[in-house]
C-alpha cells in the first residue's frame, strides 16, 4: 500500500479530483485543514480578516498613509509651537 499526498490550490478542482480517484477505485480521505503552522487561533483570525479586507477593497496605499501621517504630524507640531 502506498500513500499519496496532494495539495490543491484551487478548491474548485477538488470535485474533479475526487471523481477521478473514485473512478480509479482508490480509497482517499480529504483533509481540509489549512496549514497555519504553529500560529495561534487569534493570529489566524487576524490574517483571515486582513485577507477579507484586501478582497473587499478596504485598503490604503503606502503613499496615502504616509501623506495622512505627514499631515497629522504637521498639525501636531503647529499645535505645540
Amino acid at each position: 500500500m502506498a500513500t499519496l499526498t496532494v495539495e490543491i490550490d484551487k478548491e474548485k478542482d477538488l470535485p474533479a479530483l475526487e471523481a477521478v480517484l473514485s473512478k480509479m477505485g482508490l480509497k482517499f480521505t480529504i483533509d481540509e485543514d489549512d496549514d497555519w503552522g504553529d500560529l495561534s487561533e487569534a493570529a489566524i483570525e487576524s490574517i483571515k480578516a486582513g485577507i477579507a479586507d484586501v478582497e473587499a477593497g478596504r485598503v490604503h496605499t503606502h503613499d496615502e498613509v504616509m501623506a495622512f501621517m505627514a499631515e497629522k504630524l504637521s498639525r501636531l507640531r503647529a499645535k505645540n509651537d
